[in-house]
Formats: C-alpha cells, sequence, structure tokens
C-alpha cells in the first residue's frame, strides 16, 4: 500500500510539473533613480526621475529539438515595460508618470541623459524626449513606431 502511494505521488507530481516546462519565461525587474538640473529663470532646480523596469523573455525552443530532453532555446526579444515617474518640485510625491513599452533587441542600450530642457530616453538610436518645465514629452516621427507611451499626471 505504501508503495502504491509513493507511486501515485510521484506520477501525480511528475504530471503537474510537465506543463510548467511548456510556455515558461524569464523575467527581470531593476529600478535607476536620477537626479537632474535645470536652469528656470536664472536659478538652478533639481528633479529626480525614478525608473522601474520589468523584463519579460519569453522562451521559445526549437522546433528541429522538439520532442528531445535537451532543447536548443530560440532568441527571441524582450517585452520591456518602464514605469517613469518624474519629481519636479522635490517633494518626494513624483507628479508625473509614464509607461514607456518596446521591444528589446539583444544588444540595445538605454541610457537616461540630461538635456538643456529635460531629460532624454534613449534606447539605442531611438529618443524620447521630456521637457520638465512644460510636463511634456516629444518622441520623433521616426521613433513612435518603436516605443509605445501611456502618460499620466498626479490629481490634486
Amino acid at each position: 500500500m505504501k508503495n502504491l502511494l509513493s507511486f501515485f505521488s510521484i506520477a501525480l507530481l511528475s504530471i503537474s510539473v510537465l506543463p510548467a516546462q511548456e510556455n515558461s519565461q524569464g523575467t527581470m525587474d531593476a529600478t535607476l533613480h536620477k537626479t537632474f538640473t535645470i536652469e528656470t529663470d536664472g536659478t538652478q532646480t533639481e528633479y529626480n526621475v525614478k525608473v522601474l523596469e520589468h523584463r519579460k523573455y519569453p522562451v521559445t525552443l526549437s522546433a528541429e529539438d522538439k520532442g528531445k530532453i535537451n532543447q536548443d532555446r530560440e532568441t527571441s526579444a524582450a517585452k520591456v515595460t518602464k514605469l517613469i515617474a518624474v519629481d519636479t518640485d522635490n517633494d518626494n510625491e513624483h507628479e508625473q508618470y509614464f509607461v514607456l513599452k518596446y521591444r528589446k533587441s539583444l544588444t540595445d542600450t538605454f541610457e537616461l541623459v540630461a538635456t538643456e530642457k529635460g531629460f532624454a530616453v534613449k534606447v539605442d538610436d531611438k529618443t524620447m524626449q521630456y521637457f520638465a518645465r512644460e510636463g511634456i514629452y516629444f518622441i520623433n516621427n521616426d521613433d513612435q513606431d518603436f516605443f509605445t507611451v501611456e502618460e499620466f499626471k498626479e490629481l490634486r
């Protein structure tokens, strides 16, 4: 009876684990904090930017290895979502939020750089600019198909 119970337990465990291996994906979460300075009417004003990043790496296996125990992974672009929070008056409450989405290539670089009027988000040769005084963002026409942006402002 004990052996029969062990057999059924192992069989049940094997059945429940197998589907988990079919469509798995990798994830990564990261946070970046930056402080920028902008000149407004002759005075230097600091503002803070916080970027929360979440990546989903879909796992696709090579079609020619189907049914094998050790299968090769196919490389595929990660889906990147970045929540960009801007605090323009240094009160630790963010006034504006952006959700920036794009597909990450294998070798792309993400930079958050200061500009004369705010900051810019650069992914390889694609750019989204944020103008701090106006509280607006701008994406070049050529880059609009690359980025997807959703904007939120805090209501007071």
